[in-house]
């Protein structure tokens, strides 16, 4: 299997992701996959740079097209 390992920042912000030790992902007891959002953490890393190229994609109405 492949993983990205979570930097400090995002390990801050998305409390309860797996411990990733020797090759084993070892999961928290809470309930679903157990991962939360810290909101205020959150918003000590705002989002850089403009528009995702991705969604230039589509028209205003959805529509996929050439970029």
């Amino acid at each position: 299997q492949e993983y990205t390992p979570m930097n400090d920042a995002l390990r801050d912000v998305f409390p309860g992701c797996p411990e990733i030790d020797h090759g084993y992902a070892y999961l928290n007891d809470k309930p679903g996959l157990g991962i939360d959002i810290d909101e205020a953490k959150a918003a000590k890393y705002p989002c850089e740079g403009g528009i995702p190229s991705w969604t230039m994609a589509r028209t205003p109405d959805g529509t996929a097209s050439r970029p």
